[in-house]
């Protein structure tokens, strides 16, 4: 049992290669809630995001040594604890693991950075029948602490580390309307990234996602509810000692097409999101997102407010 926890928990990761892309990994990426059913409910859950990137050669002196892949993954411990009608506080807990593949095998991996985000929740009537249309709302506004190592030793590659030495504040909102069986959902995330001890500051990241979703009640037990939509991550550039990197390439914009699938069965959900890049624009073209997935578990605890 040991094994197979600690080898899900490998599946970890977040940030890029040798100033491959900033945009890759954890480190750089708005941070994401996703859809949430039963929001009267207290959570806890696991989740893993996962990303493949190939990054091209670039200019000598750039630090690339040629054509690299990355694998990035990023596994959460988290869950919501309900205050009230109106309020929710939610903490994830992440364990990071990052691999980069040239002309060596370059693994990473350790504890990442804990995030803590409060909700207010300004609209909730999704269980009113009788309603024709009904409203889920989310506001939120969060804190991610450097509890990551983000220094070591004789290492340059500043993405592949599991932190990043900075408090960053985090802003979401997640709204979705339906009408009978069918809905919409969208989810904006920013990231606002301070400069760190080394002197060094991630960009700061956007995330949108906009979804179509049919909920099917199978049963009083069971409810599947898919989902259709796309997705935009920006990401700005990193500075050091207050300027913009000159040795690096990062940031850039990323268009994906989403495909979700959330699977209720009585107090477990089980969620699947795939992201399919459709265009891309990632460290002036010089790095190309190949595949993104996440999927995770959750149970929910009856809440008595």
């Amino acid at each position: 049992m040991k094994k197979i926890v600690l080898g899900m928990m490998l599946l970890i990761a977040g940030v890029s290669s040798s100033f491959a892309c900033d945009i890759c990994g954890c480190a750089a990426n708005a941070f994401s809630v996703g859809m949430l059913p039963n929001s009267r409910h207290h959570f806890v859950g696991v989740r893993s995001t996962f990303r493949w990137f190939e990054s091209q050669p670039a200019p000598d002196g750039h630090g690339y040594r040629g054509i690299s892949s990355q694998f990035f993954s990023t596994t959460d411990l988290y869950g919501r604890y309900k205050i009230g009608r109106r309020f929710q506080v939610m903490v994830f807990v992440p364990y990071v693991y990052n691999q980069k593949t040239d002309s060596v095998v370059t693994p990473v991996h350790g504890l990442g950075d804990v995030t803590a985000i409060g909700n207010f929740v300004f609209i909730d009537n999704m269980d009113s029948i009788g309603q024709v249309f009904r409203h889920s709302g989310t506001i939120g506004l969060g804190v991610k602490a450097p509890t990551g190592k983000f220094f070591k030793l004789g290492f340059d590659e500043v993405n592949m580390l599991p932190g990043t030495g900075s408090v960053d504040i985090i802003a979401n909102v997640n709204y979705s309307v339906q009408y009978r069986k069918f809905g919409l959902q969208n989810e904006t995330g920013f990231t606002y990234k301070t400069e760190n001890k080394y002197k060094y500051r991630f960009g700061n990241a956007l995330s949108i996602s906009q979804v179509f979703f049919y909920r099917w009640d199978v049963s009083s037990d069971l409810k599947i509810i898919p989902q259709i939509g796309f997705n935009f991550m920006h990401n700005w550039k990193d500075r050091k000692n207050g300027q913009l990197s000159e040795d690096t390439f990062n940031g850039g914009n990323i268009y994906n097409a989403q495909v979700n699938l959330f699977i209720l069965y009585k107090y477990l959900g089980i969620n699947a999101q795939v992201y399919i890049p459709l265009t891309q624009q990632l460290n002036q073209g010089l790095v190309s997102q190949k595949a993104m997935f996440r999927i995770g578990i959750n149970y929910f605890f009856e809440s008595k407010k």
